[in-house]
């Protein structure tokens, strides 16, 4: 009797030190690991964003779609961003620049206002604006035309970016597809507004809300993954913990996309909460 005494005591103690050590990782997982979304690229170093990053980013790409605008918009636009801002939406600046792009109130520069510059999906749109003026927009060096746009101080410094821009846009516009993981220790707080918003913005998609779910239909492959890679960018917004594209699946945290998806074929499926 004394033996199995001994031994559940044993059991216990191995059991409560494992415990500990499980919580202890845990603990300094959660301590070390950064909250961000994850973006692989066809070619370089994957693009890490924080929330702030991640939310703006897909307002910039959104806002390109919303204009019927081709994909190097969103990298032109994402490149100038990363170098006026870091893609935040910066309530200060240099003089009085504002926001996004760091575009200036002062009337004579005809931005806008600094309401309006404040709010991302307006800086967005004004910058597409003055992108779409230049006749060779298209093919021009995207630092060049980035710098024909904003008329910097520093011409070559949107350059820098270019690699970053063009992973995060053919994400967003779904030319490059399971590209968007994100990591969140948080409790999620479920609120489809914000995807709803970038959503909105994708031609030929429709979402629909039903409780804790989002489902989105699209009228062809690659705007269905531009939808639910916008909504990946949107998970700290909208509290998102899985999302499934037909056969693929993200589920919160995890490092990469797998293949256990049950929606139907040419819908995406999102978890909110």
């Amino acid at each position: 009797m004394k033996r199995w005494i001994a031994l559940a005591i044993t059991l216990a103690v191995v059991a409560g030190i494992a415990f500990a050590g499980w919580r202890f990782w845990d603990y300094l997982y959660t301590r070390l690991t950064p909250e961000r979304c994850t973006i692989v690229g066809a070619e370089g170093d994957p693009v890490t964003l924080t929330k702030e990053q991640s939310r703006m980013a897909s307002i910039i790409v959104a806002a390109s779609l919303e204009r019927g605008l081709p994909e190097r918009a969103a990298t032109i636009a994402l490149a100038t961003a990363y170098q006026e801002s870091g893609i935040r939406n910066l309530d200060y600046g240099d003089r009085d620049s504002l926001g996004l792009f760091q575009q200036r109130p002062d009337p004579q520069y005809e931005w806008g206002t600094a309401e309006q510059i404040m709010d991302p999906w307006y800086s967005s749109q004004r910058f597409y604006d003055e992108l779409v003026k230049f006749r060779d927009w298209e093919t021009t060096d995207i630092n060049d035309q980035a710098q024909k746009v904003q008329r910097s101080g520093f011409p070559e410094a949107y350059r820098q970016h270019v690699g970053k821009a063009t992973t995060i846009a053919a994400a967003g516009r779904g030319s490059a597809q399971r590209a968007v993981t994100c990591v969140n220790f948080a409790d999620p707080v479920a609120d489809p507004a914000p995807v709803q918003e970038v959503l909105a913005a994708v031609p030929g998609v429709e979402a629909t809300v039903d409780g804790n779910r989002v489902l989105v239909t699209a009228e062809d492959e690659q705007h269905l993954w531009a939808a639910a890679q916008l909504a990946a960018l949107n998970t700290y917004a909208s509290g998102i913990t899985r999302i499934e594209v037909g056969e693929a699946s993200w589920k919160l945290n995890d490092s990469e996309w797998g293949s256990s998806g049950e929606a139907e074929p040419g819908t995406a499926l999102i978890t909110l909460g």
